[in-house]
């Protein structure tokens, strides 16, 4: 027997097949078509969000130019001044520069520049972008580029106008006047002489401009110059500067004390200064205590003081001061100075044994000097030193001895050799056992008893740094070095200690987060990860991407570990990972911007990196020019004759003089007094 459904629950039935399928096929096809321009629809939707994620999901945000000019200023010697508009904290800025066959890329952390060998008659085309570091995607690091980009396509003439300027003082005024026919000048106040660093004070049409004289500072000359400008498209083309107008201080009202400073001598200087009413002159010099006096004059003596020979490349700030009768300072001038650079009197150590000569490279072989001598250079030659070696004075081949940093570039870098007190070589935040924290083999003698650390480089190496120390302080930077020689005991230890713990248990990584700008990648990390895989990314790098196993550029004298700090802070610049991070996280692949400025600095320089650690550059150049293949195995010390313009010095192998007492040295006796000083 059939069964009947109610009505009602049948018409829903019915209802519910003629919707689930529709009969017709033409209505079934565009129901399709709908769907799939939804689907497409959704997904560009999807592709667009995160396109603007990856466009605005920064950590600081995309830079910008503030408003103003890029100035292109021509020096009519193949040189060219670049300047632009500043960008906000921590942008850089990226110049890329085409001419010709000409082209390159460099990194500048202030908006200035000074191009060589440009050439008249050429086009040039410069593009200039602010860029900062943005958070990190998929683990590496990524760059934020202004969306405006400066311009300059130009092709500079043989010959520019140069305007012919003079000035004068007047009445608390600066009265500036110069020749020209032009419709547009700019005037600057000179800054760093040798590369960028002008000021650009004011821009008019006229031929004169006066100035307060507050712009003229208590201490060094104001030097002014100008140059005719023409305006282009994007840019403003100045050419060559006059001569520049200096104005002091002493020809103001009310400051008449005027303070300059001369080299007499290598390293030795002379302060002078113009007479005031005063009850005497107070000679002061900056220390870290703050203002220290170190010497008085009368008004009626000679306005004269001698520094005395100063340390090769160490920094120096002088102040006279003119004192009232009753102790008050009626008023006082300042100087501040790099010495100039020699090797006179800084530690040398050959990297291998050594003929030492009657005279330079020529006459009686007179000794062989092992490898490892601390030796005190007595004069330069050509490329000789004249060194004591015992009871003889005679002349080493330069090229192959390693000098004391801190005694030769001085101040012009910061130094911290970590491995000779607490060593920081670890794993992405993982400590390596008897490693991490520890005083690394052969790194015992690293310091002076003033606690000044001794830096070994190879002397042609170090004129390379002293490049790139001043290229980087011309830009407010400094040089931070780490390390340079690395004995090769320390090298063998370092390689077999961690080898043996690559299978120990690592840290929980996350790793360095916002600052560090870069996230883990997926599996290197984590409580259950080794060092073995923190370090290498599981096997994309090995160990001896990071430490050699055999011997090293370091024992050879030609490498350094370095970073970059802030010139009147101190503070390191942030890089991708930390200093010594034997990890995938160190390699260049991932260097953000301030990564990038320090290779920049290096490889200007003649220097080449390493692809798995920022830091290191090393000297390929000269290895090969004087044909190095021999290295040290044991690490240095201070331990020799020393010698300065009072007299010879014996320093003891923990950096300590011998003061007060008398020994016996290579077979002969000598009496030291309180200073350390050997009598006779």
């Amino acid at each position: 027997m059939a069964l009947t459904l109610p009505y009602a629950r049948k018409e829903a039935l019915l209802t519910r097949r003629r919707y689930r399928r529709p009969h017709n096929r033409k209505t079934r096809v565009q129901i399709r078509q709908l769907a799939r321009i939804w689907i497409a629809g959704a997904a560009a939707l999807l592709l667009a969000l995160t396109a603007a994620a990856l466009l605005f999901g920064s950590a600081g945000g995309r830079p910008g130019f503030e408003a103003g000019d890029l100035l292109v200023c021509a020096n009519g010697d193949g040189t060219l001044d670049l300047s632009w508009p500043q960008a906000g904290s921590p942008a850089m800025y990226l110049l890329e520069f085409r001419c010709g066959e000409t082209h390159f890329e460099k990194y500048y952390t202030t908006p200035a520049a000074r191009l060589s060998g440009v050439p008249a008659g050429e086009e040039l085309r410069i593009q200039i972008q602010a860029v900062a570091d943005g958070k990190p995607l998929f683990g590496k690091p990524r760059q934020l580029h202004s969306w405006k980009t400066l311009k300059a396509r130009v092709t500079l003439p043989e010959e520019l106008p140069v305007p012919e300027a003079e000035g004068s003082l007047e009445s608390g005024t600066v009265s500036l006047r110069w020749t020209g026919d032009g419709k547009l000048y700019k005037v600057f106040a000179l800054g760093n002489p040798t590369g960028p660093g002008n000021t650009l004070v004011a821009t008019t049409g006229e031929t004169s401009l006066a100035l307060s004289a507050d712009r003229v500072p208590s201490g060094e000359p104001l030097r002014l110059a100008v140059r005719q400008a023409w305006k282009r498209r994007g840019f403003v083309l100045c050419g060559p500067a006059s001569v520049p107008v200096t104005l002091n201080r002493q020809n103001l009202p009310g400051g008449p004390l005027s303070l300059s400073c001369r080299e007499e001598l290598p390293r030795m200087y002379i302060l002078e200064w113009n007479g005031v009413s005063c009850d005497h002159f107070a000679i002061q010099e900056w220390r870290e205590e703050g203002w220290q006096t170190v010497g008085r004059r009368m008004p009626q003596e000679h306005m004269r003081y001698d520094t005395g020979r100063l340390r090769s490349g160490s920094y120096h700030r002088f102040r006279v001061a003119a004192m009232g009768g009753d102790g008050t300072e009626i008023q006082a001038e300042e100087t501040a100075f790099h010495a100039s650079i020699s090797p006179l009197y800084s530690t040398v150590w050959p990297i291998q044994d050594l003929a030492l000569y009657e005279n330079p490279g020529k006459g009686d072989r007179l000794a062989t000097v092992p490898g490892g001598t601390a030796l005190c250079v007595l004069s330069e030659e050509g490329s000789w030193f004249r060194v004591r070696f015992g009871d003889e004075y005679g002349w080493l081949d330069s090229r192959f001895c390693m000098i004391n940093l801190p005694e030769y570039v001085g101040d012009h870098c910061d130094y911290d050799i970590a491995n000779s007190y607490d060593s920081i070589f670890a794993v992405h935040g993982s400590p390596i056992r008897t490693v991490t924290h520890q005083v690394i083999q052969g790194f015992e003698h690293m310091r002076t008893a003033e606690g000044d650390f001794l830096v070994p480089y190879l002397y042609p190496c170090a004129q390379k740094l002293l490049t790139a120390a001043q290229a980087a302080e011309a830009d407010g930077l400094r040089l931070k070095i780490y390390e340079a020689f690395r004995p090769n005991r320390a090298t063998r230890f370092l390689y077999d200690t961690t080898s043996e713990q690559l299978d120990a248990p690592a840290l929980p990584d996350t790793g360095p987060g916002e600052e560090g700008g870069m996230e883990a990648a997926p599996g290197s990390g984590g409580s259950s990860s080794t060092l073995y895989k923190l370090m290498t990314n599981n096997g994309r790098y090995r160990l001896g991407s990071f430490l050699a196993k055999v011997t090293s550029t370091h024992n050879r004298g030609i490498a350094l570990d370095l970073t970059l700090a802030d010139a009147v802070t101190g503070e390191e610049l942030a890089m991708q990972s930390d200093m010594h991070d034997l990890s995938w996280y160190s390699a260049t692949n991932l260097n953000n911007l301030n990564a990038k400025v320090l290779a920049n600095y290096m490889t200007a320089a003649g220097m080449n990196g390493l692809s798995s650690e920022w830091w290191h550059f090393q000297d390929d150049k000269t290895r090969e020019s004087i044909g190095l293949n021999s290295y040290l195995y044991e690490g240095v010390s201070a331990e020799g004759w020393t010698q300065d313009d009072a007299g010879w010095r014996y320093r003891n192998a923990d950096g300590s003089y011998a003061c007060n007492t008398a020994l016996t040295i290579d077979g002969r006796s000598y009496t030291f007094d309180a200073a350390g000083y050997a009598a006779g």
